[in-house]
């Protein structure tokens, strides 16, 4: 008799960046189970590519992941599912209260996570990486924890060919995708200025060429750079997850802001320069592997960081942003 595959559902519906660093989980959980094992995985319905060429995760597309448990039919869908097909375990990586109940419902042998187990973000400067760690050991104490890193699987195209980029180049993240937001202030973005000054500095002394890479809802902010030179090549909006990795582990350096483009960066570039002001570097920053170098460009101000509590508030314009100048930034690319 052929002995079952072992199935695990992962719950983390969380941004880009929230669901690379979750990834770090994969790995030791495949070392523990198997190579056998299969992993379905909650996710956002623009985040599915993100597991495009990953054989051992299914991901399961979850819309209107705020709705109540009782009116989400996505969620009572998997939960259906769940008891024609029981699955070995259930990881739930969120610490919000939105997927206690889905979480509890689900039919599995393991319950790993909320509601059963809290696994408290207390630890000081603790970053979100070693958190999600610390939850699956909360249950599999024999489990090896130790070494492992976020990782994504790119689409290994021929970016030259499919981009018409020959030279070695930088790649930047102006990323701001809520700037046309009523009240937004965009807490965590670098001014467009000086990602301008930044771009006109690079040509001006170096050789290398600049991609700009963002989202399809960034490309009215980043098209105000309006800068033309043939050594600026602007992709924003063009690449999938999977090619945008490619796009990264082939060039010299990624500029970025903390974002997710700063995540996929810390799986995939050599160097990795991530401008932080208003948010924790230690807790939320890309957090790198043993092949990479990840620079924290910060202006380590008395009141940063200040993200999620009343002093930003508080804080007339985003001083540790604005004042973080381009020449600062240049430095670290020349390093």
């Amino acid at each position: 008799m052929n002995k079952k595959k072992p199935r695990i559902l992962i719950i983390r519906c969380g941004l880009l960046g929230d669901t690379i660093d979750s990834t770090v989980v994969v790995k030791p959980l495949i070392d523990y189970f198997g190579d056998e094992l299969t992993i379905d995985w909650v996710t956002k319905p623009n985040l599915i590519g993100l597991f495009k060429y990953d054989s051992q995760i299914s991901p399961i597309v979850l819309k209107f992941s705020r709705l109540p448990l009782l009116i989400n039919l996505g969620k009572l869908k998997i939960i259906f599912k769940s008891y024609l097909n029981p699955y070995d375990a259930v990881i739930n990586l969120e610490v919000g209260s939105k997927f206690k109940n889905f979480a509890r419902l689900i039919k599995s042998k393991i319950k790993v996570g909320q509601p059963y187990k809290y696994v408290a973000e207390n630890r000081k400067n603790e970053h979100r990486v070693k958190h999600q760690l610390r939850i699956i050991k909360s249950y599999f104490k024999e489990i090896n924890t130790h070494g492992y890193h976020p990782y994504l699987i790119g689409s290994n195209i021929d970016f030259v060919h499919e981009y018409g980029i020959s030279n070695k180049y930088i790649v930047i993240c102006p990323s701001n995708s809520k700037f046309n937001k009523k009240n937004h202030r965009g807490y965590r973005s670098w001014p467009l200025n000086n990602w301008r000054e930044l771009v006109r500095k690079i040509i001006a002394k170096t050789a290398f060429d600049i991609v700009i890479t963002g989202g399809k809802n960034e490309k009215e902010f980043i098209d105000r750079l309006n800068i033309q030179d043939n050594r600026v090549h602007n992709l924003c909006g063009e690449t999938s997850i999977p090619n945008l990795y490619e796009v990264m582990k082939n060039s010299e350096c990624v500029v970025a802001t903390d974002s997710g483009s700063a995540h996929v960066a810390g799986v995939a570039s050599r160097k990795v320069i991530a401008l932080h002001g208003p948010t924790s570097f230690e807790k939320t920053g890309p957090y790198g592997n043993s092949m990479n170098e990840i620079i924290e460009a910060n202006l380590k101000m008395p009141c940063s960081p200040c993200y999620n509590t009343s002093r930003i508030t508080l804080c007339p314009k985003n001083k540790c942003m604005i004042d973080l100048s381009p020449d600062r930034i240049l430095e670290y690319i020349l390093k």
